[in-house]
Parts: structure tokens; sequence; C-alpha cells
């Protein structure tokens, strides 16, 4: 057995546990989250990377569509 522990989950359920939507940060930003691999699609779904979405954040990535 291996201690794989996956880093991507859906964005809905990502969305579900945290209370927060996504979908106006996908719509302005969606290119440059893919491009620093906080988003990715699999097949029609959206996964998201939890830690790097924070660390996007925090680094003050999105201050522009928040204001």
């Amino acid at each position: 057995m291996s201690n794989f522990t996956p880093t991507l989950v859906k964005k809905s359920v990502y969305e579900k546990q945290r209370g927060v939507s996504l979908r106006h940060v996908i719509f302005h930003k969606g290119k440059e989250l893919e491009e620093a691999g906080v988003i990715c699609r699999f097949g029609r779904h959206w996964m998201v990377d939890p830690k790097q979405l924070e660390d996007y954040i925090r680094g003050g990535n999105l201050k522009e569509i928040g204001e």
C-alpha cells in the first residue's frame, strides 16, 4: 500500500466544504490559475488544489478582482 494523499478535489466539493464559489475567480483568472497549478481540467470538471489556491490568494494575486 502506498501513502498517496490526493491534492486535487473537485471544484464543487471544494465550494461545498468551504462555503465559497470560485465561479467568478475562474471566469476572470482561469488561465492564470491553470498556469500557476491552482486548478486544472479533468474532463468536464475543474479540479482545485486547495493549498495552491490558498498560497495564490495570500500572495495577493486576486486583489484586483476583489476590489
